[in-house]
């Protein structure tokens, strides 16, 4: 069982090289992944078999695709894309803030292991139950 914790602003959980990190699957039990994301760019069409995703926007603008909807994202929105159900999203604008929450947790190791780049993204993706369409 998972204890409560608290983050500083600039702290990460333990164990994680990325301070966006705030929750993990070590830190919750496999409950949640939250990371505070401060991007540029987002993510190609894609669908997760295992997790539901959330955005919410602290700054900039951000457009999503879910589906068949689509919908442009400033300050303050939240949006939630199920699992199983393809998705997309970017950045309008030079950069922009937002929460990522998934639940259950896995999405850091995901991401940690994409970035490594030790093999191809869609093999990677494949070992974490997505995959880019």
């Amino acid at each position: 069982m998972s204890a409560g914790y608290v983050l500083q602003p600039g702290e990460g959980t333990a164990g994680q090289d990325d301070p966006a990190v705030k929750a993990s699957r070590a830190s919750t039990d496999g409950a949640i992944t939250v990371i505070d994301s401060d991007t540029t760019g987002g993510a190609p069409r894609h669908v997760h078999a295992r997790e539901d995703e959330c955005f919410y926007v602290l700054d900039g603008t951000i457009t999503v695709e879910c589906g068949d909807d689509s919908w442009e994202l400033g300050r303050g929105a939240f949006v939630f894309l199920p699992r199983g159900v393809p998705h997309a999203w970017d950045v309008l604008g030079e950069r922009a803030r937002l929460l990522i929450i998934t639940a259950p947790a896995g999405l850091e190791e995901f991401l940690r292991e994409l970035h490594a780049a030790e093999s191809s993204p869609p093999e990677v993706a494949r070992r974490h139950g997505i995959e880019f369409l």
